[in-house]
């Protein structure tokens, strides 16, 4: 195991996420079920069950009791939170 800042993190990339942890790129969980508190970017208060298959955004929790394997689809500087911010500094 490997501890890289998140800016470091390349597409294609197997990452594993900890109870606990953020996920640091937006990405597809490849193994492991567990839950997933997206109210940074939903506002939905309820965690969300994530398997195999499902996606999952940068900066979201892993709140479950299972760590997920995730392969990242996209950097931290092209996600999904990201874009958000971007969009609103621009309409500033």
């Amino acid at each position: 195991i490997v501890v890289l800042p998140a800016s470091a993190v390349a597409v294609g990339t197997l990452v594993s996420v900890r109870t606990g942890d953020k996920v640091p790129c937006d990405g597809i969980v490849t193994e492991g079920k567990s839950t997933i508190d997206e109210s940074s970017l939903t506002g939905e208060s309820r965690p969300v069950n994530k398997s195999p298959g499902m996606s999952v955004s940068a900066g979201t929790i892993n709140t479950g009791n299972t760590r997920l394997v995730i392969k990242t689809t996209a950097t931290s500087n092209n996600s999904a939170v990201s874009r958000l911010i971007r969009l609103v500094e621009e309409a500033q």
